[in-house]
């Protein structure tokens, strides 16, 4: 199991593990509030089923990783101890939790109905944030964070990546992506893609202090979630995001080499429209002779759009951080260049909007 570590801006640089606060877990996607409070994205696969009666769940995996926030008791100091919480979501007044380790639990757990309800668009359901660690002041011992949301009832997704906040919503509404199973026979069946086998992106609509919905001060222990887009066979396997502007949210594929072959089909970076989830190819990638080489396909990786401003105002995830924004993406598992998104000579105020 990872961990964050935390690493000073001063010279010689002071590095620290953070296990005993924010837990050791398969993290990935890490990103901050305007509140400092830390949300992070947890990355690990679930068992995988090769049941085909009387349900065909081949392939398919438990949801297995959670969507965690360490709220600090002081924001400038993780150190001074908090609360590391999990996202629940819960449906007919029942949450979605881990069902087991057993063959019967995780194949319970792929192909439930409240998954079927979960990942189905047009639909909002009540979240709540569940309590799994509370931190002292200066404490040393680490924990293990995914063991701990099992227990406290949070719920489990297919493989969440990473997660961006929409530019404008004052921190109350992010997206975060599920990479799913990365597997054509389970995201080819109807019944598994229903289900996210695919992977999806979903929004998170934090209700606030003294609101009675999204907006308003600081935010407190539930919201609503929803479906953004729904995994298919064109558009899947989810993972980094970065909002290219207020409107359009850019997610990466990491389809990985057996879907490569199994799709003949490489990954892409697309374009998602916040307001509909239409989608445009942003970016198409095609194989270095290096990765060809190496036995394996390129993957865009380290999506990533911002100004660097250094001001509160600027933080990732504003409206201003976008203000005469640059954009970046690595493609990874070859030469690993780094490109820059351009915009041409025209300048604006952020990277275009394309109407779909």
């Amino acid at each position: 199991m990872g961990g964050a570590i935390q690493v000073s801006v001063n010279w010689p640089p002071q590095v620290k593990k953070l296990d005993a606060f924010l837990g050791r877990g398969g993290y990935e996607g890490i990103h901050a509030d305007n509140r400092g409070n830390i949300y992070i994205a947890e990355d690990v696969g679930g068992p995988s089923s090769s049941t085909t009666t009387p349900v065909n769940l081949n392939k398919a995996r438990q949801p297995n990783s959670f969507i965690y926030r360490y709220v600090p008791n002081n924001p400038s100091r993780i150190e001074d101890g908090g609360q590391l919480q999990a996202l629940q979501v819960i449906i007919d007044g029942t949450p979605i939790i881990f069902g087991g380790t057993t063959a019967a639990a995780r194949d319970a757990d792929i192909s439930s109905n409240a998954q079927l309800k979960l990942h189905t668009p047009g639909t909002k359901y009540p979240i709540k944030w569940v309590t799994i660690h509370t931190a002292l002041k200066d404490d040393t011992n680490g924990f293990d964070a995914n063991p701990a949301a099992k227990q406290a009832g949070a719920t489990p997704f297919k493989r969440p990546e990473n997660l961006a906040w929409l530019p404008g919503s004052d921190f109350g509404t992010f997206f975060f992506d599920a990479t799913g199973d990365t597997d054509s026979v389970a995201g080819d069946n109807s019944f598994l893609q229903a289900r996210g086998s695919y992977g999806a992106i979903f929004r998170v609509d934090l209700r606030k202090e003294g609101d009675g919905d999204v907006h308003g001060p600081a935010p407190v222990n539930d919201g609503r979630i929803s479906l953004f887009v729904l995994g298919d066979h064109d558009h899947n396997s989810f993972d980094n995001l970065a909002f290219i502007n207020e409107h359009q949210l850019l997610a990466a594929e990491d389809r990985g080499d057996a879907l490569h072959t199994q799709l003949n089909t490489l990954d892409s970076v697309w374009a998602f429209n916040v307001k509909n989830g239409n989608a445009l190819r942003f970016i198409a990638l095609g194989r270095e002779d290096s990765s060809i080489t190496h036995g394996e396909d390129n993957e865009p990786t380290g999506v990533f759009v911002s100004n660097g401003g250094i001001q509160k105002d600027a933080l990732l995830g504003t409206k201003d951080s976008l203000d005469g924004a640059r954009g970046f993406f690595t493609q990874q598992h070859g030469d690993n260049n780094t490109y820059e998104i351009s915009r041409g000579p025209r300048r604006e105020s952020s990277l275009p909007v394309v109407v779909q």
